[in-house]
């Protein structure tokens, strides 16, 4: 990787044992492995193909695009398309087999109509709104959305039934939210319906509520090891690499980054790095101004010693933590590395703490998979037709090694 400035480095290793500690702690429970926004980050497609090899038995995106994009690589495992799609769009959802989740006859009767001229049946999963409020039908409405559609609409079949969690942190609001939900389907089933996929678990209350867990999981955070993972042995699958292209010695009193909301306390030896928050990196660092906030600082540096609070806006270098000083720049950031001394040289390794998900599409990916690596550089090409438009194509992928 000696030609790479910056990069996230993806161990599809962990990720796969990751998602084999989820499916034996939800057992005979299907899991849906979420694979939304480029695999939070990580690239949808080296995520969904290592999910499915690792058990996962559905994936789950947003849109049609990512859908499509998967079904042109190769995976052939059920696929549901998490938002509504618009009504024009439903011969696409039927062509690439994908599953559209529904809450409007609008968008039912597209697809009904578009399964008829190809001669086919198409799933869809029903989405009911028990407390998010985005998408969803109202749980007093769904028992007739379900009759309408067994009755007028012969072939949409209905697949599965979910809700999403506003708040799967707090007991008390999931709790009443899956209880409106558990309340609707039970009707559904007394009025003689059957819909074999009920799911409900987000990450985080796959772990807090295995009593919820239903015929089905949904699992994004927990898979990439981003959020809390109860006793599980769950590893982050990801770390972000860049490396340091300058280096200068500052005098004391001196202003680092924009808008002079840093000066430097000491003489400072200040190391610049090629990220900034347009490639993931919180946008302010703050810094002590007064008592108040210098009372705040050594507070939080006395909870981090307890290990209570979270360490972030820091580099790693050489196995050592070092601050993010000043301001962080679109495409660059400083780190104060007076503590290294002189052993610190142009080229050196950064290891970087980012925004989940929010990682720039155009990092090169490299990953890890047994004894082999490759590395999507991520490269886009523009192609101009006759009519002077363009479209962006992606870039081949690399192996090495």
């Amino acid at each position: 990787m000696e030609n790479l400035t910056s990069w996230v480095d993806v161990d599809l290793d962990v990720l796969s044992n990751n998602i084999k500690i989820i499916k034996d702690f939800i057992g005979e429970t299907k899991m849906l492995a979420v694979v939304k926004a480029d695999a939070y980050g990580h690239g949808i497609v080296p995520v969904a193909l290592t999910a499915i090899e690792s058990g996962a038995d559905f994936i789950g995106v947003s849109g049609l695009d990512e859908g499509i994009l998967l079904r042109k690589s190769g995976i052939e495992a059920p696929i549901l398309v998490f938002n509504t799609i618009l009504p024009e769009q439903a011969e696409k959802i039927i062509q690439f087999d994908l599953t559209a989740t529904v809450c409007s006859l609008d968008v039912v009767q597209a697809l009904h109509e578009a399964a008829k001229r190809l001669n086919i049946k198409t799933r869809i999963h029903i989405k009911v709104d028990t407390g998010f409020g985005r998408f969803g039908i109202l749980p007093e409405h769904t028992l007739k959305f379900v009759k309408i559609i067994n009755s007028d609409f012969r072939a949409v079949d209905i697949e599965g039934i979910y809700t999403h969690f506003s708040t799967a942190s707090s007991a008390a609001i999931t709790r009443n939210q899956f209880e409106k939900f558990q309340s609707v389907t039970n009707k559904i089933r007394e009025s003689g319906f059957n819909i074999p996929l009920r799911h409900a678990c987000n990450s985080i209350a796959t772990i807090k509520y295995p009593e919820m867990h239903l015929d089905m999981v949904r699992v994004g955070n927990l898979m990439y090891g981003l959020c809390p993972v109860g006793n599980l042995n769950i590893k982050k699958t990801a770390k972000v690499f860049s490396r340091i292209i300058f280096i200068k010695k500052l005098p004391r009193g001196h202003n680092v980054g924009y808008g002079n909301k840093y000066t430097t306390k000491r003489p400072t030896t200040v190391a610049v790095i090629p990220f900034g928050y347009y490639d993931g990196l919180e946008l302010l660092v703050p810094q002590p101004n007064g008592v108040l906030d210098g009372l705040k600082s050594f507070l939080k540096q006395v909870l981090l010693g307890f290990g209570i609070a979270r360490q972030d806006r820091k580099v790693r270098i050489k196995g050592r933590t070092f601050n993010i000083i000043g301001k962080i720049g679109m495409q660059n950031c400083m780190v104060d590395v007076t503590d290294l001394k002189d052993d610190i040289f142009i080229g050196e390794q950064v290891e970087l703490s980012t925004r989940k998900v929010n990682l720039c599409y155009n990092l090169p990916r490299v990953y890890h998979r047994e004894d082999e690596i490759f590395v999507d550089l991520r490269q886009r090409t523009v192609k101009f037709d006759t009519g002077n438009h363009y479209h962006y194509e992606r870039g081949s992928e690399q192996f090495i090694g």
